[in-house]
Protein backbone atom coordinates (compact mmCIF):
# COMPACT_ATOMS: atom_id res chain seq x y z
CA UNK A 1 0.00 0.00 0.00
CA UNK A 2 1.18 3.31 -1.10
CA UNK A 3 2.04 6.47 1.70
CA UNK A 4 -0.54 8.33 -0.58
CA UNK A 5 -3.51 5.20 -0.34
CA UNK A 6 -3.08 5.37 3.57
CA UNK A 7 -3.13 9.13 4.21
CA UNK A 8 -6.47 8.93 1.94
CA UNK A 9 -7.95 6.07 4.24
CA UNK A 10 -7.53 7.63 7.79
CA UNK A 11 -9.20 11.18 6.17
CA UNK A 12 -11.95 8.81 5.13
CA UNK A 13 -11.77 7.43 9.09
CA UNK A 14 -11.53 11.05 10.54
CA UNK A 15 -14.67 11.80 8.30
CA UNK A 16 -16.44 8.70 9.64
CA UNK A 17 -15.42 9.37 13.03
CA UNK A 18 -16.94 12.89 12.96
CA UNK A 19 -19.92 11.79 11.58
CA UNK A 20 -20.41 9.29 14.59
CA UNK A 21 -21.07 12.65 16.42
CA UNK A 22 -17.64 12.06 18.71
CA UNK A 23 -16.02 15.66 20.03
CA UNK A 24 -12.79 16.27 18.14
CA UNK A 25 -10.73 15.71 21.06
CA UNK A 26 -12.18 11.80 21.37
CA UNK A 27 -11.48 12.21 17.29
CA UNK A 28 -8.09 13.27 17.26
CA UNK A 29 -7.35 10.49 20.15
CA UNK A 30 -8.66 7.52 17.37
CA UNK A 31 -6.68 8.61 14.67
CA UNK A 32 -3.51 9.49 16.74
CA UNK A 33 -3.61 6.01 17.87
CA UNK A 34 -4.58 4.44 14.62
CA UNK A 35 -1.23 6.35 13.17
CA UNK A 36 1.00 4.99 16.57
CA UNK A 37 0.14 1.50 15.43
CA UNK A 38 0.59 1.69 11.93
CA UNK A 39 3.73 3.31 11.94
CA UNK A 40 4.70 0.75 14.40
CA UNK A 41 3.47 -1.89 12.20
CA UNK A 42 5.08 -0.75 9.18
CA UNK A 43 8.34 -0.69 11.34
CA UNK A 44 8.39 -3.46 13.41
CA UNK A 45 6.49 -5.99 10.74
CA UNK A 46 7.05 -3.97 7.42
CA UNK A 47 3.38 -4.43 7.05
CA UNK A 48 1.05 -1.97 5.80
CA UNK A 49 -1.69 -1.17 8.47
CA UNK A 50 -4.80 -3.38 6.48
CA UNK A 51 -2.76 -5.99 6.18
CA UNK A 52 -2.05 -6.53 10.43
CA UNK A 53 -2.85 -9.21 12.07
CA UNK A 54 -4.17 -10.25 15.71
CA UNK A 55 -0.49 -11.61 16.50
CA UNK A 56 0.83 -8.16 15.05
CA UNK A 57 -1.67 -6.66 17.72
CA UNK A 58 -0.60 -8.57 20.51
CA UNK A 59 2.67 -8.16 19.75
CA UNK A 60 2.01 -4.16 19.86
CA UNK A 61 0.49 -4.33 23.05
CA UNK A 62 3.29 -6.00 24.96
CA UNK A 63 5.69 -3.58 24.03
CA UNK A 64 3.51 -0.55 25.08
CA UNK A 65 3.77 -2.57 28.63
CA UNK A 66 7.09 -3.72 28.41
CA UNK A 67 9.07 -1.07 26.88
CA UNK A 68 7.10 1.53 26.92
CA UNK A 69 5.84 1.34 30.09
CA UNK A 70 2.35 1.99 30.11
CA UNK A 71 -0.29 1.34 32.16
CA UNK A 72 -3.32 -1.43 31.32
CA UNK A 73 -5.32 1.49 31.21
CA UNK A 74 -3.48 3.42 28.40
CA UNK A 75 -2.72 0.14 26.61
CA UNK A 76 -6.61 -1.32 26.74
CA UNK A 77 -7.67 2.32 25.22
CA UNK A 78 -5.12 1.88 22.28
CA UNK A 79 -6.19 -1.62 21.94
CA UNK A 80 -10.34 0.11 21.73
CA UNK A 81 -9.04 2.30 19.30
CA UNK A 82 -7.53 -0.27 16.64
CA UNK A 83 -10.87 -2.41 17.28
CA UNK A 84 -12.83 0.86 16.18
CA UNK A 85 -10.78 1.24 13.21
CA UNK A 86 -10.65 -2.78 12.45
CA UNK A 87 -14.45 -2.67 12.30
CA UNK A 88 -14.67 0.53 10.54
CA UNK A 89 -12.24 -1.23 7.69
CA UNK A 90 -14.69 -4.44 7.60
CA UNK A 91 -17.86 -2.51 7.50
CA UNK A 92 -16.05 -0.65 4.04
CA UNK A 93 -14.68 -4.06 2.33
CA UNK A 94 -10.95 -2.90 3.26
CA UNK A 95 -10.22 -6.03 5.42
CA UNK A 96 -11.99 -9.59 4.69
CA UNK A 97 -11.67 -10.05 8.45
CA UNK A 98 -11.12 -8.13 11.79
CA UNK A 99 -7.83 -9.34 13.20
CA UNK A 100 -8.20 -7.58 16.40
CA UNK A 101 -11.74 -9.65 17.45
CA UNK A 102 -9.37 -12.18 19.50
CA UNK A 103 -7.56 -10.08 21.34
CA UNK A 104 -8.25 -9.34 24.59
CA UNK A 105 -8.17 -6.57 27.09
CA UNK A 106 -5.01 -6.56 29.38
CA UNK A 107 -6.50 -6.81 33.19
CA UNK A 108 -6.56 -4.04 35.23
CA UNK A 109 -5.20 -3.56 38.84
CA UNK A 110 -8.04 -1.32 40.70
CA UNK A 111 -5.21 1.26 41.97
CA UNK A 112 -4.82 2.43 37.92
CA UNK A 113 -8.99 3.10 38.12
CA UNK A 114 -9.78 6.32 38.46
CA UNK A 115 -12.97 7.70 40.42
CA UNK A 116 -14.72 9.98 37.60
CA UNK A 117 -14.02 9.65 33.62
CA UNK A 118 -12.09 12.04 31.19
CA UNK A 119 -14.16 13.78 28.40
CA UNK A 120 -12.76 11.41 26.06
CA UNK A 121 -13.64 8.34 28.19
CA UNK A 122 -17.18 9.87 28.83
CA UNK A 123 -16.94 10.23 24.37
CA UNK A 124 -16.00 6.31 24.25
CA UNK A 125 -18.39 5.02 26.42
CA UNK A 126 -21.57 6.77 24.73
CA UNK A 127 -19.96 5.68 21.47
CA UNK A 128 -20.23 1.87 22.52
CA UNK A 129 -23.76 2.61 23.67
CA UNK A 130 -24.87 3.87 20.35
CA UNK A 131 -23.16 0.56 18.87
CA UNK A 132 -24.97 -1.66 21.09
CA UNK A 133 -27.60 -3.63 20.43
CA UNK A 134 -30.66 -1.64 18.10
CA UNK A 135 -33.52 -2.66 20.25
CA UNK A 136 -32.39 -1.13 23.33
CA UNK A 137 -29.67 1.28 21.97
CA UNK A 138 -32.22 4.74 22.83
CA UNK A 139 -33.03 2.91 26.45
CA UNK A 140 -29.64 2.63 27.28
CA UNK A 141 -28.66 5.94 25.87
CA UNK A 142 -31.09 7.82 27.88
CA UNK A 143 -30.15 5.60 31.24
CA UNK A 144 -26.64 6.54 30.10
CA UNK A 145 -27.01 10.35 29.75
CA UNK A 146 -29.20 10.42 32.69
CA UNK A 147 -26.71 9.04 34.63
CA UNK A 148 -23.79 11.26 33.69
CA UNK A 149 -25.42 14.74 33.56
CA UNK A 150 -27.76 14.48 36.80
CA UNK A 151 -25.38 11.66 38.92
CA UNK A 152 -28.62 10.02 40.84
CA UNK A 153 -27.71 6.88 42.42
CA UNK A 154 -28.52 3.62 40.52
CA UNK A 155 -31.34 2.49 42.77
CA UNK A 156 -33.05 5.92 42.38
CA UNK A 157 -32.89 5.74 38.60
CA UNK A 158 -34.23 2.38 38.57
CA UNK A 159 -37.37 4.02 40.67
CA UNK A 160 -37.67 7.02 38.23
CA UNK A 161 -41.97 6.57 37.16
CA UNK A 162 -42.69 8.52 34.05
CA UNK A 163 -45.05 10.61 35.63
CA UNK A 164 -41.92 12.06 37.43
CA UNK A 165 -40.01 13.76 34.66
CA UNK A 166 -41.69 16.91 32.87
CA UNK A 167 -40.09 17.78 29.77
CA UNK A 168 -40.31 20.29 26.96
CA UNK A 169 -38.15 21.64 24.05
CA UNK A 170 -36.49 23.96 26.16
CA UNK A 171 -36.70 22.60 29.88
CA UNK A 172 -37.08 19.47 32.19
CA UNK A 173 -37.31 18.42 35.38
CA UNK A 174 -36.77 14.91 36.81
CA UNK A 175 -37.87 14.56 40.18
CA UNK A 176 -36.97 12.47 42.72
CA UNK A 177 -38.90 11.09 45.51
CA UNK A 178 -37.26 11.05 49.04
CA UNK A 179 -37.75 8.39 51.61
CA UNK A 180 -39.10 11.00 53.71
CA UNK A 181 -40.98 14.34 53.61
CA UNK A 182 -38.84 16.89 52.48
CA UNK A 183 -36.12 14.90 51.23
CA UNK A 184 -36.86 14.91 47.32
CA UNK A 185 -35.36 16.95 44.97
CA UNK A 186 -35.87 18.50 41.79
CA UNK A 187 -32.62 17.82 39.07
CA UNK A 188 -32.69 20.23 36.06
CA UNK A 189 -32.49 18.08 32.71
CA UNK A 190 -30.47 19.68 29.94
CA UNK A 191 -30.55 19.25 25.94
CA UNK A 192 -29.01 15.71 25.94
CA UNK A 193 -30.68 13.99 28.49
CA UNK A 194 -34.18 15.60 27.36
CA UNK A 195 -33.33 14.49 23.18
CA UNK A 196 -32.18 10.94 24.76
CA UNK A 197 -35.48 10.46 26.86
CA UNK A 198 -37.47 11.79 23.94
CA UNK A 199 -36.39 9.19 21.85
CA UNK A 200 -36.40 6.33 24.71
CA UNK A 201 -40.22 7.11 25.44
CA UNK A 202 -40.97 7.41 21.37
CA UNK A 203 -40.56 3.51 21.46
CA UNK A 204 -41.01 2.35 24.77
CA UNK A 205 -43.30 -0.15 24.78
CA UNK A 206 -46.62 0.53 26.13
CA UNK A 207 -46.88 -1.05 29.99
CA UNK A 208 -49.30 -0.62 32.82
CA UNK A 209 -46.37 0.10 34.79
CA UNK A 210 -45.40 3.43 34.97
CA UNK A 211 -41.60 3.44 35.73
CA UNK A 212 -39.50 5.19 33.20
CA UNK A 213 -37.12 2.47 32.67
CA UNK A 214 -38.16 -1.03 32.06
CA UNK A 215 -36.86 -4.55 30.35
CA UNK A 216 -37.49 -6.38 27.41
CA UNK A 217 -40.28 -8.26 29.64
CA UNK A 218 -41.77 -4.76 30.06
CA UNK A 219 -40.86 -5.06 34.30
CA UNK A 220 -38.63 -2.28 35.83
CA UNK A 221 -34.97 -2.77 35.42
CA UNK A 222 -33.63 -3.97 38.41
CA UNK A 223 -30.31 -2.35 40.55
CA UNK A 224 -28.26 -5.43 38.91
CA UNK A 225 -29.47 -5.00 35.40
CA UNK A 226 -28.25 -1.50 35.22
CA UNK A 227 -24.95 -2.28 36.60
CA UNK A 228 -24.57 -4.94 34.48
CA UNK A 229 -25.30 -3.32 31.30
CA UNK A 230 -22.97 -0.14 32.38
CA UNK A 231 -19.70 -2.88 33.00
CA UNK A 232 -20.58 -4.31 29.40
CA UNK A 233 -20.83 -1.09 27.53
CA UNK A 234 -17.98 -0.03 29.39
CA UNK A 235 -15.33 -2.88 28.60
CA UNK A 236 -17.09 -2.41 25.02
CA UNK A 237 -15.43 1.02 25.03
CA UNK A 238 -12.17 -0.35 26.74
CA UNK A 239 -12.92 0.87 30.02
CA UNK A 240 -12.32 -1.17 32.83
CA UNK A 241 -13.51 -0.52 36.70
CA UNK A 242 -16.71 1.37 35.35
CA UNK A 243 -19.55 1.23 37.62
CA UNK A 244 -22.55 2.84 37.69
CA UNK A 245 -20.95 5.13 41.20
CA UNK A 246 -18.41 5.98 38.40
CA UNK A 247 -20.61 8.00 35.92
CA UNK A 248 -22.36 9.76 39.58
CA UNK A 249 -18.70 10.27 40.41
CA UNK A 250 -17.79 11.73 37.08
CA UNK A 251 -21.32 14.06 37.35
CA UNK A 252 -20.36 15.23 40.60
CA UNK A 253 -16.95 16.57 39.43
CA UNK A 254 -17.62 17.91 36.14
CA UNK A 255 -20.20 19.79 37.50
CA UNK A 256 -18.18 21.21 40.45
CA UNK A 257 -15.57 22.52 37.80
CA UNK A 258 -17.90 24.19 35.73
CA UNK A 259 -19.80 25.85 38.51
CA UNK A 260 -17.31 25.86 41.28
CA UNK A 261 -20.36 25.86 43.99
CA UNK A 262 -19.85 22.90 46.27
CA UNK A 263 -23.07 23.47 47.78
CA UNK A 264 -24.86 23.38 44.29
CA UNK A 265 -23.24 20.29 43.53
CA UNK A 266 -24.51 18.54 47.19
CA UNK A 267 -28.06 19.75 46.65
CA UNK A 268 -27.85 17.93 42.80
CA UNK A 269 -26.44 14.78 44.16
CA UNK A 270 -28.82 14.80 46.95
CA UNK A 271 -26.24 14.92 49.93
CA UNK A 272 -27.62 15.39 53.02
CA UNK A 273 -24.29 16.65 53.99
CA UNK A 274 -21.94 19.38 52.45
CA UNK A 275 -18.81 17.40 53.48
CA UNK A 276 -19.85 14.34 51.60
CA UNK A 277 -19.88 16.12 48.43
CA UNK A 278 -16.00 17.25 49.28
CA UNK A 279 -14.51 13.73 47.91
CA UNK A 280 -15.09 15.91 44.24
CA UNK A 281 -12.50 17.97 45.03
CA UNK A 282 -9.96 15.58 46.12
CA UNK A 283 -7.19 15.04 43.13
CA UNK A 284 -6.58 12.71 40.89
CA UNK A 285 -3.70 10.33 40.38
CA UNK A 286 -3.36 11.81 37.33
CA UNK A 287 -3.07 15.41 38.50
CA UNK A 288 -0.36 14.48 40.69
CA UNK A 289 1.69 13.21 38.43
CA UNK A 290 1.53 16.45 36.37
CA UNK A 291 2.08 18.60 39.50
CA UNK A 292 4.99 16.25 39.99
CA UNK A 293 6.40 16.84 36.53
CA UNK A 294 6.20 20.66 36.45
CA UNK A 295 7.72 21.00 39.59
CA UNK A 296 10.63 23.72 39.96
CA UNK A 297 12.77 20.34 41.25
CA UNK A 298 12.43 18.11 38.43
CA UNK A 299 15.98 18.99 36.72
CA UNK A 300 15.89 16.25 34.23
Amino acid sequence: MRKSDLIDIMVEYQKYLEESGLSMVTIKSYVSEIKSYGFWLGCARTRPLLEGTGDDIEDYCRELVAEKAHSATTVNRRLQSIRKFYKYALQKGLVEEDPSLRVKLLPQPKSQIRKGLAESDIDRLLDAVRQGPPRLARRDNAIVQLMLHTGIRVGELTGVRVSEVSLSEEQGVLTIRGQVAGQGREIPLNASVRQAIVAYLDERARSEDDHLFLSRKRSPLSVRSVQRLINSYAQGAGLEGVSTYTLRQTCGELMLRDTGDLSLVAGVMGHKRLETAVKYILPRQEDLTEVAEKSVLNLY
